[in-house]
């Protein structure tokens, strides 16, 4: 939400300003094309920046129905690990993984393999958190999203998974992540976001073996 309110506040500020100046200077039109110019740039981010995160921003809030009162503070605590996650912006290509980030996801794998999804889940956190750039970061965010539906927490699953996608849109792991979102919404009925979600896939991945059983599912 930070991402909108930040440009909006902009705009409110500038044009306040800038009503000021033609107050002063009613005959500058040439101002107002080029001011009116800039705001339309403006807004053109607005959308993009609203239209990258409308799935993300709707994962988040579909999952109210399938929490209690109780857990509204974690809701709070899971947007913030997120939008820490997504602070960097996509990354189509991920760097090196040194020697000790790799050992900590291999070690959180074969906790995951062993069906320790508690100790997997920290290990996979530590990864994709402290090591968002390294070569196994989408990984460890994905396999992080299977311990928690694993462990019962279909919502912080819904949102790794989501991240997945919006933080490394060129992974091999993207379009796969979006499809176990939308199974678990479909799980938990919440229909109008799974297909929200394969709309994507469809769109973004459609050479994909998930774009190819949504479009067959679909008779498309």
């Amino acid at each position: 939400m930070k991402l909108l309110l930040l440009p909006v506040t902009g705009i409110l500020l500038l044009t306040a300003c800038w009503g000021g100046q033609w107050i002063h200077s009613p005959g500058r039109v040439e101002d107002i094309d080029t001011r009116t110019a800039e705001i339309n740039r403006m807004l053109d981010s607005i959308k993009v920046v609203t239209g990258q995160n409308e799935i993300l921003l709707r994962a988040i809030q579909a999952q109210a129905g399938m929490r209690s009162g109780d857990q509204t503070q974690n809701l709070l605590e899971l947007a913030d690990q997120l939008e820490r996650m997504l602070s960097s912006g996509g990354s189509s290509r991920q760097g090196s993984t040194s020697a000790s980030v790799q050992t900590a996801y291999d070690e959180a794998f074969r906790q995951y393999q062993q069906g320790g999804y508690s100790v997997a889940a920290e290990g996979f956190y530590e990864v994709a958190m402290g090591s968002p750039d390294s070569e196994v970061a989408d990984d460890a965010l994905y396999y992080l999203a299977l311990c928690h539906q694993s462990l019962g927490e279909d919502h912080r699953a819904i949102e790794e998974l989501t991240a997945v996608y919006y933080k490394y849109p060129a992974s091999e792991r993207a379009a796969s992540a979006l499809a176990r979102a939308a199974a678990i919404y479909s799980a938990n009925s919440a229909v109008s976001e799974m297909h929200r979600l394969e709309t994507v896939i469809l769109d973004s991945y459609p050479n994909s073996e998930e774009a190819r059983l949504i479009a067959g599912r679909r008779g498309e």
